[in-house]
């Protein structure tokens, strides 16, 4: 069934729902879990991840009316347009359809690694309608410095041009996509699973990813330290930093403490876990987020 714009589509009433959500170009997907009268809070996955990173942790806050999105080129979503790549900033418009056609005027933000980003830059261009920001592993994006920026767009150019010579992955089976990405490390088992079983498509017998090959070409633009802050500076709505504590520490780090002042009014925690600790031990992380809604709440 369609809402009044016709352009939201819903599966049958279960848990969690599927949703198809049409934008001027593109059909995105989305997970929804919780009463339509729940506090409305739409997320976001992180890099080649997929609207199913919140399988785990959404349960566990049944009072929001949670909306998982696939981003574009990511998951059951559609890919951008033949000749067009990816840009951070598009993904910011590509929400702000979204929520046009979900109707919602006052709502909160939920996003993890790339999607923390995503919902950072968000909470800071429509301040004036974000409620809560609540950020696992992210706050901004990569930032680059000028002078690197011919270097980046020689390299992002040259993989553009190549593009046709890739060729996706093809796994025989469902285990061998499981395994390889569990060698990649800093992930559970039941979370590669998780996001594998949307992730996956069948190809010649048997399987591929559904992302967008162009999502691994380097970015062809990045905001400078600067750019990123001055979105950081306007978000008004409180803001929760969940960070893994990690075996080892990546670049996030030192990112996200040199950024944390730049934010209003930040809570930063620590979570013992790695980078997709929301997906493999959810329940600390709800426990924060529900801590969190509670004393800001008003």
């Amino acid at each position: 069934m369609k809402n009044m714009k016709n352009n939201l589509t819903t599966s049958p009433a279960k848990s969690p729902e599927e949703l198809e959500i049409q934008t001027s170009s593109l059909c995105i997907a989305a997970k929804c879990w919780g009463n339509p009268d729940g506090l409305p809070v739409l997320a976001f996955h992180g890099w080649l991840d997929n609207a199913a990173t919140f399988d785990h942790l959404a349960p566990l806050l049944p009072e929001f009316r949670l909306v998982s999105l696939d981003l574009p080129g990511h998951g059951l979503s559609d890919h951008r347009a033949s000749g067009t790549s990816y840009h951070f900033t598009d993904a910011v418009v590509d929400v702000l359809e979204v929520l046009d056609v979900l109707g919602w005027e006052r709502f909160s933000l939920l996003g993890h690694s790339m999607g923390a980003g995503i919902a950072s830059y968000l909470a800071g261009t429509i301040p004036e309608k974000i409620k809560y920001v609540m950020l696992i592993e992210g706050l901004g994006s990569i930032a680059q410095e000028p002078e690197e920026m011919p270097e980046n767009l020689r390299q992002a150019a040259n993989q553009w041009l190549h593009l046709s010579e890739k060729k996706l992955p093809f796994y025989q089976d469902i285990e061998t996509a499981v395994k390889v990405r569990l060698d990649v490390g800093g992930i559970a088992e039941s979370s590669v699973r998780t996001l594998v079983a949307r992730g996956l498509q069948p190809a010649d017998g048997g399987f591929t990813w559904r992302s967008d090959p162009r999502l691994k070409i380097r970015s062809r633009h990045y905001l400078t330290e600067e750019q990123a802050r001055a979105f950081l500076q306007k978000i008004t709505a409180p803001v929760l930093l969940i960070e893994a504590e990690k075996a080892e520490k990546d670049q996030w780090t030192e990112l996200l403490l040199k950024r944390i002042p730049y934010t209003k009014t930040l809570r930063h925690l620590t979570i013992a876990g790695e980078h997709h600790l929301h997906l493999d031990d959810p329940e600390p992380v709800a426990v924060a987020i529900r801590e969190f809604i509670s004393d800001f709440s008003v």
